[in-house]
């Protein structure tokens, strides 16, 4: 019985706190992550197609930059999630990764007006692209952990639930803009609208308390 009481109690204890869907910091740190997947997945879907008709590489070139994007951010999710651990300093780590993303997305649109005035500009868009992938996928442990600290332990699974959705709707309205982006600005204002989602995410990711 005394087993039973303890494990009552401790329920008891991971559940206090509002609702994560009553919970504006949840709202907040969901949306965030929300806007960092908008660049994040302009890179996975349309990387490619950007350097193949844009930048004019090949396959070879082509495969190895994503394949470098997807390796550096394998080692930059477990690095930063150690990294964070241990220095418990998961919302200005958040942060640093919205600007730095932002930024290297403005790079990006730079680089790709300057390349269409000066062809030899071409051969830096695939270390780019590397660097903002990288950039903008090595949040994602560190995020989801914040999102689970922040709802408790009894709350959970409807805080990475409502992340969850919001990610994935940013996985269908990306294909979706891009091409009207496309049609609009070219490749310049795709980059642009990149950095932009991830520069609404910093002040986001500022605690409201």
């Amino acid at each position: 019985m005394a087993a039973g009481s303890q494990g009552d109690a401790h329920a008891a204890a991971v559940t206090t706190g509002p609702a994560p869907l009553r919970n504006i910091e949840v709202w907040r740190i969901s949306a965030a992550i929300g806007l960092l997947c908008f660049p994040q997945v302009a890179v996975l879907t349309f990387a490619s197609v950007f350097l193949h008709d844009f930048a004019g590489t090949g396959t070879w070139v082509t495969s190895a930059t994503l394949a470098a994007v997807q390796t550096g951010a394998m080692v930059m999710r477990v690095w930063s999630g150690r990294y964070t651990d241990r220095h418990r300093n998961r919302r200005p780590f958040l942060r640093f990764c919205s600007a730095l993303s932002a930024l290297a997305f403005l790079v990006l649109w730079v680089l790709a007006i300057a390349a269409a005035r000066q062809p030899s500009l071409l051969l830096l868009l695939p270390l780019m692209m590397i660097v903002a992938g990288i950039c903008v996928s090595a949040w994602h442990g560190v995020a989801y952990t914040e999102l689970a600290t922040l709802a408790g332990a009894g709350h959970v699974g409807t805080a990475l639930s409502l992340a969850n959705t919001l990610v994935f709707v940013g996985f269908c309205l990306v294909p979706i803009a891009i091409p009207w982006l496309l049609l609009l600005f070219a490749w310049p204002g795709v980059w642009l609208a990149a950095a932009i989602c991830a520069a609404i995410a910093w002040p986001i990711f500022l605690r409201t308390a």
